[in-house]
């Protein structure tokens, strides 16, 4: 069995035995779990949970998982980190291809109130890029601030610059934190700290997703493109545009896969951006790119009958987000990776192509050869929609996967596992780039 880069899966559950430890709790619940005793499962549920998660959605969600990770073979540890009026258990889960951490966080009256997947912390370190000069920056910490919303961020700014060109670096899909961390490595952080160097002053900051994720699941149906990107993005630019150390800078989006395809939008919106960098951004819809992300993935290696059957139900999904009136009415659990009806309704209400083509700033589109998740199709179209006019430029690398990080095979999820770096011509490129503008 293959994997595939799962980017958020947030699930809620509830526990049963308030004598029991939160661990032992854990032990318990992943005991009904590992032999598909979903009906047990049940009676860890709050009575505020039981009628939005069935048995049935349950069986599905471990099945899938176990589908797309390989076999479950058990669970090796759980740690535990305590708050004020929580506590979360981080479940080791093993399967055949690899390893993810569920995340069961409990109330005071032991009652488990939510359960997220996510990749298992690696335990290779970070390593910093050696093009990273630390004694050519300062850093300092900086929130973007949106509302009630408060997003942790880090201003980089160069040694004896004088109003240094500025770049606002933004992430892609998914909880990204301010380095978008990917196992042991951390683009953003890369690219940050590059530039710097080089004299160009970064910002780049938590994205809402991550840092208000339980309060953002009770949004369900009223966060979209505009919740996740749009709007802490103008209020990173306006914070930008007022420093006093950047009074007079010129500002730069670059944006990575998801924040690629919002930067033309963002743009638009903002008086105040010079020019705008794609990094492996998207010209075609999201659910295109997932039906070529499954394909791509399961055929690895031989396609088996469950492999073809999730293709057949993601095609059925990718209909329903393509209809408007059979997604006005589709419920999260048949749309593709379980998200709900107004984020798709997002998405497709946004044509990036045809803003990128009527906003004034020039445009730099950088590709990375050996992506699946975002490929050359797209880049190609970048090139035909925006190609006629000579203030954009496009550049393809043969080595690079989807994070801008060398490779020599064809690339998958695990090679994000292992620790490496932004390869320094795009961090030369992105620099040259800014400069002469």
């Amino acid at each position: 069995m293959k994997k595939i880069h799962v980017t958020i899966l947030l699930i809620a559950f509830t526990n049963i035995c308030k004598a029991q430890t939160y661990e032992a709790t854990s032990a318990k619940f992943m005991q009904f779990m590992q032999k598909a005793e979903f009906d047990s499962c049940q009676q860890f549920m709050d009575t505020s949970l039981t009628n939005k998660i069935s048995t049935d959605m349950m069986k599905e969600m471990w099945g899938g998982i176990s589908r797309f990770l390989g076999d479950y073979k058990g669970y090796s540890t759980i740690t535990s980190t305590r708050t004020d009026t929580t506590e979360t258990n981080l479940v080791r889960c093993e399967f055949e291809k690899t390893k993810l951490d569920l995340a069961l966080t409990y109330n005071q009256s032991h009652k488990l109130i939510g359960l997220f997947f996510k990749p298992a912390k690696s335990s290779a370190a970070y390593v910093e890029p050696t093009y990273c000069k630390s004694s050519n920056f300062y850093e300092s910490r900086l929130s973007v601030k949106t509302g009630t919303y408060s997003l942790p961020g880090i201003l980089c700014i160069p040694n004896n610059i004088e109003n240094p060109p500025v770049a606002l670096l933004l992430a892609g899909s998914g909880p990204n934190d301010k380095d978008e961390t990917i196992g042991p490595n951390k683009p953003l952080k890369d690219i940050a700290t590059g530039l710097a160097t080089l004299g160009i002053a970064t910002f780049r900051y938590d994205k809402r997703t991550l840092t208000y994720s339980k309060e953002l699941m009770k949004q369900k149906g009223k966060v979209g493109l505009n919740e996740e990107v749009i709007e802490d993005a103008l209020s990173a630019i306006a914070l930008l545009k007022k420093n006093p150390l950047l009074a007079k800078s010129k500002i730069t989006i670059i944006g990575h896969s998801l924040g690629a395809m919002c930067a033309p939008l963002i743009a638009k919106k903002s008086k105040g951006v010079k020019t705008i960098i794609l990094l492996a951004g998207n010209a075609r819809s999201l659910e295109d790119l997932l039906i070529d992300q499954f394909n791509y993935i399961y055929g690895l290696d031989s396609i088996d009958e469950n492999e073809k059957q999730d293709l057949l139900k993601l095609e059925g999904q990718v209909k329903s987000v393509k209809s408007e009136s059979l997604l006005k009415s589709a419920k999260s659990e048949d749309l593709p990776l379980g998200l709900d009806s107004y984020y798709w309704q997002s998405l497709n209400a946004y044509k990036q192509t045809e803003i990128a083509k009527k906003i004034k700033q020039p445009i730099l589109i950088l590709q990375g050869e050996r992506d699946y998740q975002v490929t050359m199709t797209d880049f190609d179209l970048w090139k035909l929609t925006l190609g006629l006019n000579s203030k954009n430029k496009f550049i393809s690398y043969p080595s690079l996967n989807h994070l801008f990080m060398t490779g020599k095979e064809k690339s998958n999820p695990d090679e994000y596992e292992k620790p490496n770096n932004v390869e320094e011509q795009i961090i030369l490129d992105i620099s040259k780039w800014i400069k002469e503008h």
